[in-house]
């Protein structure tokens, strides 16, 4: 790790995009200054307010990307404030922009870093969470429609793959493959464990196999992804309704039904790990993957997008594939095994990487017994 540079006080800003509003908004925050911006294709997911046909036959799901870059915490605000403008996400359906403040960050010095101050610091209390289901191919959709019905605003879903240390045996990865989706959705704090328990009742996390989720506190954003699709005539959505419901009201207090929901699961929550996140061009990604299982890490995930490029403009642009390649472990663990991975990318010659870690308070799997 001779070859990294520290950074303090580094906030992972998070956006939604449909795909119409993409490019305009990645370009006026690269005219702002942001380097490293990296976009994952996605698909939303909606409940349909039509009647029996609609629901029969919905419509396909809307198109967005999820957009991460790491922004210094003295130009996050700034910055933000451009992303919001530009693609007017504080208009109900319009996208979504939240933070999350990273424990550490690492880089090197060809990598492509927004440059800030490393002496500002504007971390402040987790006002919401941001949960993450990774399941197999095809269970997606049910995880979403889970918690979009205990009340998450339109999650997101992206595409990667993932695997264990079952991958080290080779019958077995020939007869599973790792194609995985990723489900995410941003809620209230006093929202998550409902929101939290019935995805993973709907993806069965707490089986053999059948995937690995998490929460990470989110300090700050504006959540306004469409949820629904009407048919109807009517001059505003359902959204829309809630969303002046809840101004009117002060807050989201009035949704309560008064019904007693259980929000209990009986299994056991993993607790105080640690998010350890890499970002590598994707033609080195395998090395990078196989070097955290070899590490020991228990599992490893990967999202592919493309890093838009700082220079090019219209059809000279060259957006470069990327890979964020990422794992859960014990704090005491994190060390070791960015530690590995740093050996191995300098053994096969990356000159171009990051490393950051996020704090995960719960999380859950299958653990056996």
């Amino acid at each position: 790790m001779n070859n990294l540079e520290s950074k303090n006080n580094v906030s992972l800003v998070n956006l939604i995009l449909p795909k119409d509003s993409l490019s305009s908004v990645t370009s006026d925050l690269q005219k702002a200054g942001a380097k490293g911006i990296f976009h994952v294709a996605a698909r939303g997911s909606i409940i349909s307010e039509g009647g029996f046909l609609s629901k029969m036959f919905p419509p396909p799901a809307p198109e967005q990307c999820l957009v991460q870059v790491l922004i210094p915490d003295s130009e996050k605000q700034r910055l933000s404030d451009v992303a919001i403008s530009s693609g007017r996400l504080d208009r109900v359906g319009a996208g979504a922009i939240f933070s999350i403040s990273c424990d550490k960050a690492y880089h090197s010095q060809s990598f492509p870093l927004t440059d800030g101050s490393d002496e500002f610091n504007s971390h402040q209390s987790a006002s919401m969470e941001a949960i993450c289901c990774i399941c197999e191919k095809g269970v997606a959709e049910d995880i979403a429609q889970a918690a979009l019905t205990a009340g998450a605003p339109g999650p997101t879903v992206t595409f990667g793959e993932g695997g264990g240390i079952r991958d080290k045996i080779p019958l077995l990865r020939m007869t599973k493959g790792p194609e995985k989706e990723f489900v995410w959705c941003v809620v209230d704090r006093s929202e998550s464990s409902e929101v939290f328990i019935n995805m993973a009742r709907a993806g069965r996390i707490t089986e053999p196999g059948r995937g690995f989720m998490y929460s990470i506190p989110v300090s700050d954003g504006i959540i306004n992804v469409s949820s629904t699709v009407s048919s109807s005539s009517h001059g505003a959505s359902m959204e829309q309704v809630i969303a002046a419901l809840d101004e009117i009201k002060g807050g989201k207090d009035w949704r309560a039904t008064g019904e007693s929901k259980s929000t209990s699961l009986n299994t056991t929550f993993l607790q105080n790990l640690t998010g350890l996140y890499c970002v590598v061009p994707r033609d080195f990604y395998s090395e990078v993957y196989d070097s955290i299982l070899d590490a020991g890490a228990p599992g490893v995930s990967t999202n592919f997008g493309v890093m838009a490029d700082q220079t090019g403009s219209g059809e000279e642009a060259c957006n470069e594939e990327w890979a964020l390649v990422y794992t859960s472990l014990a704090p005491a663990s994190v060390d070791n095994v960015m530690g590995e991975i740093s050996s191995k990318i300098e053994e096969i010659g990356i000159d171009r990487y990051a490393f950051y870690t996020l704090p995960i308070p719960r999380a859950l799997t299958y653990l056996g017994g």
